[in-house]
Parts: structure tokens; sequence; C-alpha cells
């Protein structure tokens, strides 16, 4: 299991219950962020970002992540709404995408750890 993995599981026990996740690559500055699409109730990001420190913190097996690795991603991102309609991944999983063009929203390389299209909104239906 992966550290995304991990994170992602350990705030499902949290008001962040994440309902999408994934690494996505920039290749501008050879990085990767988790973006993490939370649950509809958690709109604050101070909030959003203060529960994700706050979980790797607690957790040994997260050492050498930290919040600053992860992004709050709205479900009405076009990239989400476009995965919703294919993917489904209930738990956690490793689903590798690369040159994605998602509703008119580049995704040079991303790997998808949950796509939980139940909680997925009328909009993106």
């Amino acid at each position: 299991m992966t550290k995304g993995q991990k994170l992602v599981e350990l705030l499902d026990a949290t008001p962040v219950k994440p309902q999408a996740a994934l690494w996505v690559h920039s290749p501008d500055n050879d990085r990767w962020k988790l973006w993490i699409v939370p649950d509809r109730s958690m709109r604050n990001k101070r909030a959003f970002y203060q529960i994700v420190a706050e979980t790797i913190g607690a957790s040994e097996y997260l050492t050498g992540l930290d919040a600053s690795s992860t992004e709050f991603v709205h479900e009405e991102h076009p990239a989400i709404q476009s995965m919703r309609k294919t993917i489904r991944v209930s738990g956690t999983s490793e689903i590798h995408f690369s040159a994605n063009m998602l509703n008119g929203y580049y995704l040079p390389e991303s790997i998808v750890l949950r796509m939980d299209g139940a909680k997925q909104s009328p909009a993106a239906a």
C-alpha cells in the first residue's frame, strides 16, 4: 500500500471522507500532488488542510508526506467529472493514466487511488 492510499484510508475516519483521490504529476516542476475531493460537507479549505496535516502527523507510516503534497479539489473539476463517468473505485487502487484530455483539462500523468461514483453529484451524472 502506498502512502497516498494509506492517507486516503485514514481520512475516511475524518470529516474529509475522500470521494476521489489521485496522484497528479506536474511536468513543470516535476512534482506529484495528491488531489483529494472531500465529502460535500467539507467546504472549508483551511479545515481540510488542518485535518490532513493532523492525520499525517499522527501516523508513523506517513513519514515524509506532508499537507503541501495534497490539494483540495472540488467535485465539479472537469477532470473529476470526466473520470467519474468511466471509473469506479470505492476502496483504494492504482489506475495509471497518461496524456489524457478530460473535459478540456489536460492531465499529463495521474494515478487514480479512488473515484467513488456512489457519491457523484447530480451535475456529474
